[in-house]
């Protein structure tokens, strides 16, 4: 069966397009990256990072199905280019105020004045969302520490802290281990792993941990 080109790129630009807008109202709607990691946000059972990587893989697609759409119609395109710019010169009320429309949208998203910078103010909502209702973390990016890290960050011996994961359910074979390495294992958020070990210690629940600016410490 013969494979009709110009057919095919239509709907490689169309389907990627989809996916496309699909992928970027996901990301827009997404928590912080360290909000969405300390507790492994999902949507649709896709993470963060397979979001971003699918909104810039298919943006990839869409320009490359853009370049052969246009190489496969340049004849069908460059014909209509020459028609129809004799046409728009006649329009030159329509093609002054297409132009000005298209300038406020680029200039008033460059310079985040209302209300182009609503759209950025409702995604920061929607972050301080998520970030309102998510578990605290000690520190940013908590789940990348390994358990002596972890340790010293909360004030705990990494015995401590080994103790209190195992009773917890979840034993610790290698103390160089990772918080999400442990959640990865027991397929949890790493805030649920953090949740064993303050499960024991309620001090680390109270005002001196989860709050930025520097490391949380035991009450005394």
């Amino acid at each position: 069966m013969k494979l009709h080109a110009r057919g095919f790129t239509s709907l490689l630009l169309m389907l990627a397009f989809v996916v496309l807008c699909a992928s970027g109202a996901a990301l827009y709607a997404s928590p912080k990256g360290r909000v969405a990691y300390w507790t492994d946000w999902t949507l649709v059972g896709l993470n963060k990072d397979a979001w971003e990587s699918l909104h810039t893989n298919t943006a990839i697609l869409l320009l490359l199905a853009a370049g052969i759409h246009l190489y496969l119609n340049w004849t069908i395109f460059l014909g209509y280019i020459k028609k129809r710019a004799t046409w728009a010169l006649r329009l030159k009320r329509e093609l002054l105020i297409a132009t000005s429309i298209t300038a406020c949208v680029v200039a008033g998203s460059v310079l985040a004045v209302p209300p182009f910078s609503t759209t950025m103010q409702v995604h920061s909502r929607i972050q301080a969302y998520w970030e309102g209702s998510a578990p605290k973390a000690p520190t940013p990016h908590a789940e990348e520490f390994t358990l002596h890290r972890l340790a010293r960050t909360i004030g705990l011996s990494v015995e401590e802290v080994e103790q209190s994961l195992e009773e917890g359910g979840f034993p610790v074979d290698d103390r160089s281990v990772s918080l999400r390495e442990l959640a990865l294992q027991a397929r949890v958020a790493p805030s649920d792993v953090y949740a064993a070990i303050t499960k024991r210690y309620e001090d680390l629940r109270k005002n001196q941990c989860g709050l930025p600016g520097g490391p949380c410490k035991r009450a005394e």
